[in-house]
């Protein structure tokens, strides 16, 4: 019999005080402009939007399946303030792997973006769908794809001893053409597991959309690309 794998919503609780530091600036202090053109050689030439305004694009609990709920406690953003620009410090793919099982993996980039907004949503079932936005300065979100992509080629087979038994991870990676500037769909399973996760980060110009859906079906939580590409349509939008 299959082992129920644990409840990400757990994960979830430990990550997010870290999302709220690193996608607010971390070591600088906030700059008070709500928005600034990105700046350096290649960047985009759309202005940066702060967390207000991301958090104006995440998706509504009503486009999700039935049974969702909003998780007040893990639903949050960085306001009308942008971070100080921040070092960038090395991807350390060491500890990355098991960060790819809470929804704020985008971390694992070891990039810190101007701002943030982040919409999390449970069932009865403890299934979650988490969706998160993030606005970066000069090329970082290019830099932020990039690095995502070596994570999760780095992790495609990892021992996750988190939970009572340990699982034989195995993440599929797939490049989707036509969404946003650039897309990455990852797919999490184990035999240990009942259910699955699939990521999903796409980067609309200076902006990097992540998801996080995990279920207990055998879909490893597919729609989670059809809601990303929703997100995405509303970045566009906004530009």
């Amino acid at each position: 019999m299959k082992l129920r794998r644990a409840l990400v919503t757990v994960a979830t609780t430990a990550v997010l005080p870290l999302a709220l530091t690193a996608c607010s600036g971390g070591s600088g202090s906030p700059s008070k402009e709500s928005s600034a053109p990105s700046a350096g050689a290649g960047a985009s030439k759309t202005p940066l939007l702060n967390g207000t305004r991301l958090k104006s694009l995440l998706l509504p609990v009503g486009v999700l399946p039935k049974g969702y709920k909003a998780d007040p406690e893990a639903t949050r953003d960085s306001g009308g303030t942008l971070a100080a620009a921040s070092s960038k410090k090395p991807v350390d793919l060491a500890s990355a792997c098991p960060k790819l099982e809470a929804s704020a993996w985008i971390q694992t980039s070891g990039i810190e973006g101007a701002a943030f907004a982040q919409g999390d949503f449970v069932n009865a079932a403890q299934e979650e769908f988490n969706q998160e936005l993030d606005s970066f300065r000069g090329t970082d979100a290019q830099t932020v794809m990039k690095r995502l992509g070596q994570v999760l080629k780095h992790c495609a087979h990892f021992k996750d001893a988190s939970g009572d038994t340990t699982a034989s991870v195995t993440i599929k990676t797939t490049t989707v053409p036509k969404v946003g500037d650039q897309t990455l769909k990852a797919e999490l399973s184990a035999p240990e597991w009942e259910g699955g996760t699939t990521l999903v980060a796409t980067r609309v110009g200076n902006v990097v959309v992540t998801t996080f859906y995990s279920v207990q079906s055998s879909d490893m939580g597919a729609a989670g690309l059809d809601l990303t590409k929703k997100i995405v349509a509303r970045v566009q939008q906004a530009k």
